[in-house]
């Protein structure tokens, strides 16, 4: 890649990180993010994106009703077929025990580090991430696959694909090394 070709894919960014940061609620940016990243299936019709206009008036209150939730936020499914005590190796729930994650970001890094290097189910996905979730006990992030996104940004995966989980090296580290952290 050239350094012009560089630039201009810098640039490209510079501007749909602004109209990104420019949209109204945080459920609309990461609607439009996943949308940007190919996270969406290509029939689904891009985000609706309402742009005030050159005065910097904002939409008549008519245009800025807000979506329902339910609309805005994934299906939480499970992968009902995922053995999470697979025989010979350790179970979730014991390795999760011992790892002690404290957030969500942790958490999925668990997860996930646990799906692909210990279980070894080849693509770690966020149904798998759920199903692993509630065989602990822990609380389901409100979006459960805008929380990859966030583990992402947290530099703990480095995919954050629904279908394609995968750990960064800092997460990989977080899980060999940094957990359980030390109490306090």
């Amino acid at each position: 890649m050239s350094e012009s070709d560089f630039d201009l894919r810098v640039e490209r960014v510079r501007k749909a990180a602004e109209v990104i940061g420019g949209l109204p609620s945080k459920a609309l940016q990461a609607e439009a993010f996943r949308y940007l990243l190919g996270d969406v299936p290509a029939t689904s019709p891009a985000p609706e994106v309402r742009v005030p206009s050159e005065g910097g008036e904002a939409p008549p209150a008519s245009q800025k009703r807000a979506r329902s939730s339910s609309a805005t936020k994934t299906a939480i499914t499970q992968d009902r077929d995922l053995n999470l005590f697979p025989e010979g190796k350790t179970s979730f729930k014991d390795f999760a025990a011992t790892k002690s994650p404290s957030n969500n970001n942790e958490r999925y890094a668990v997860a996930v580090y646990w799906l692909r290097e210990v279980a070894q189910v080849g693509e770690a996905t966020v149904a798998q991430v759920v199903s692993c979730y509630r065989n602990v006990g822990w609380a389901l992030p409100t979006d459960v696959a805008n929380a990859a996104s966030q583990a992402v940004k947290a530099t703990y995966l480095s995919s954050g694909k629904a279908d394609d989980l995968k750990l960064s090296s800092t997460g990989i580290n977080l899980v060999d090394t940094t957990l359980p952290r030390a109490k306090k």
